[in-house]
């Protein structure tokens, strides 16, 4: 007799975002709407007991991180980083972020920040998913944080990023090059 299991709301919420995290790296600098809003719904949708998190930001958010079974973790050791990065101090902070090693280029960590899109500093985007180019504006981010990034990525090396805006989601991976415009 076979059983037919449905999946439960929320199984289908948190595939959903799963599926947008990935449509977002895989599409840089194109939106994203993602079933929920703000950090929660991408940390529920990634984090387990195999896994570390870092969001001193946010006592709050750290938490609620901390139900699912991972385990906080300072910055440089964290695979996943929930913050924000409005000011210059945090920029210096995530200088610090693991960029994976030439044998294990997977095991960098992921940032996660907010930001607000169409608005602020334009970006003009390359590289693998992206025909030609992308330009975008991303507010909500100090400028000296794209030089950081630049200066960090040694592609295979380096971590990914996503930006949250609400419900909102885009991704640069390490693969893609940005040109502050």
């Amino acid at each position: 007799m076979a059983h037919n299991l449905l999946p439960t709301l929320d199984d289908t919420r948190t595939n959903a975002t799963f599926e947008a995290l990935l449509w977002a790296l895989s599409r840089p600098g194109q939106v994203r709407e993602m079933p929920g809003e703000g950090f929660w719904p991408l940390a529920e949708s990634l984090l387990d007991r195999e896994c570390s998190f870092h969001a001193a930001d946010d006592p709050s958010l750290e938490t609620m991180l901390a139900t699912t079974g991972a385990r906080r973790a300072p910055l440089a050791e964290a695979d996943y980083v929930f913050t924000a990065i409005d000011s210059a101090e945090k920029v210096e902070v995530l200088s610090s972020l693991r960029i994976g090693t030439l044998a294990y280029p997977d095991d960098a960590a992921t940032l996660f920040a907010t930001a607000r899109f169409g608005t602020g500093q334009r970006l003009r985007l390359t590289g693998p998913g992206i025909k030609d180019s992308i330009t975008i504006e991303i507010g909500g981010i100090d400028p000296g944080f794209w030089q950081m990034r630049r200066k960090a990525i040694r592609y295979p090396l380096g971590w990914d990023l996503y930006l949250v805006d609400g419900e909102r989601l885009l991704g640069i991976p390490r693969s893609t090059t940005i040109e502050v415009l």
